[in-house]
């Protein structure tokens, strides 16, 4: 609430108007709303709920728009089942990376951090799957929604990022792997693996930062009445005071130039450079590996880790390409032009849906991708569901056993890769 300055004292007119609509406001949109009041009043208007106190809280404009309620759409029927799968999904993955069979693999810390990426991306939207659902506002959940929702936003965007950079290490880290297997084991020590976790970690928190610059939630106050009229004059039957919430671009000249600026990153160092630099190492990788038979010189372990790579930067390139087009639009555009159509705003959530895919399904590509893998999973599970411990201990000892036949071809040659 807005002080003077001189005194130190709250402005009487605007402490009156926080306390009758319920939200902070300028002494002009104070004077403008009670200017409305008065005039209903006058005209014989009466009040639509009075023993209310306070505003009616409702669900802003554009929630009832064509695109938001495609957007609705997939969070009330799309988004539960993915949420689902990708908590199993991701949680068994971890659990898989944990076995001693990986110790000392470099891509699979990577992967590892890539996983709770994964999981904070797609779980982060679950007050968004809730909200979907409240075709009629909710007084608790509304404010609460979009309170969190620039930090919700920042978040779910830090985690998708740090998941593509991952994709992005992993997948170079492989190329090294086979293009040149003894410099490999030079450059990816485990102190080379952190520090580049580390600013990985530092840097998209930096680029993301600026949202919070450029955007602010902000309520709307207004005055409303129902459609209708009472007898045949135009006046409405009654009226009420509505608080609706909006998400807003700050309008400055400056906000609007960190906006451009946030949009291009993202879209250069998100999602250009790392999808081609990632293509061009897939095609390395599956042209070393696969056509000329380079995968007998290495150890199963390794053959299953760059098969795990492999399928998980397909799958990142096949669902997060599509992006290039609506952060593309946004950084050329600004996301607050007219210009971006009922087409552009479907785009953009189909990509973000398709992302959310992406996010899910690493565990079960690597099943359909990966017989060692599936081997892996299938026995460790097993284990896990057994009761006698000597059992359990047995299974255990046999997915070790299992993952290590087959990894003394040209041992002699490059064994610990």
């Amino acid at each position: 609430m807005n002080l003077n300055r001189s005194t130190g004292h709250v402005n009487p007119l605007q402490h009156h108007c926080h306390l009758y609509f319920g939200s902070d406001l300028t002494s002009s949109e104070c004077i403008n709303l009670i200017s409305l009041i008065i005039q209903l009043d006058k005209s014989g208007v009466p009040k639509c709920f009075p023993e209310r106190r306070g505003p009616l809280v409702e669900h802003n404009e554009d929630y009832y728009k064509q695109c938001a309620e495609y957007d609705h759409q997939i969070a009330r029927y799309v988004l539960p089942i993915l949420q689902i799968l990708c908590f199993f999904g991701n949680a068994f993955n971890l659990l898989i990376y944990r076995l001693p069979y990986f110790d000392g693999s470099s891509s699979v810390n990577f992967l590892r951090v890539k996983t709770i990426a994964n999981f904070i991306f797609v779980e982060s939207r679950i007050l968004e799957v809730l909200h979907s659902f409240t075709y009629e506002a909710n007084s608790q959940l509304e404010p609460f929604y979009w309170k969190t929702k620039p930090f919700i936003i920042t978040v779910a965007n830090i985690s998708g990022t740090l998941s593509t950079w991952l994709t992005l290490f992993v997948t170079i880290e492989t190329a090294l792997c086979v293009i040149l297997p003894f410099s490999f084991r030079q450059l990816c020590t485990r102190r080379t693996t952190m520090t580049v976790l580390c600013s990985s970690i530092v840097m998209s928190t930096a680029l993301h930062s600026t949202f919070f610059y450029t955007h602010s939630v902000r309520p709307v106050i207004s005055v409303k009445w129902p459609n209708g009229t009472k007898g045949n004059s135009t006046l409405p039957v009654c009226w009420y005071i509505s608080l609706a919430y909006s998400l807003q671009g700050d309008t400055s000249t400056v906000q609007e130039v960190l906006e451009k600026i946030y949009y291009w990153s993202q879209t250069m160092f998100s999602i250009v450079i790392p999808n081609i630099v990632m293509l061009v190492c897939s095609v390395l990788i599956v042209t070393k590996f696969t056509f000329k038979e380079l995968g007998e010189a290495f150890s199963q372990r390794r053959r299953c880790v760059i098969r795990l790579t492999v399928a998980t930067t397909l799958s990142h390139l096949l669902f997060e390409g599509p992006a290039l087009l609506t952060f593309g639009a946004a950084a050329i555009k600004g996301t607050d032009s007219d210009q971006h159509n009922l087409t552009i705003c479907i785009l953009n959530h189909t990509n973000n849906l398709l992302s959310v895919i992406n996010a899910t399904i690493p565990f079960f590509v690597f099943l359909a991708c990966n017989q060692q893998f599936r081997n892996m999973s299938t026995i460790y599970l097993k284990a896990q569901t057994e009761l006698r411990r000597e059992k359990r201990e047995a299974l255990m000892a046999q997915a070790l056993n299992r993952s290590r036949l087959g990894g003394t071809v040209n041992h002699s040659k490059i064994s610990n890769l």
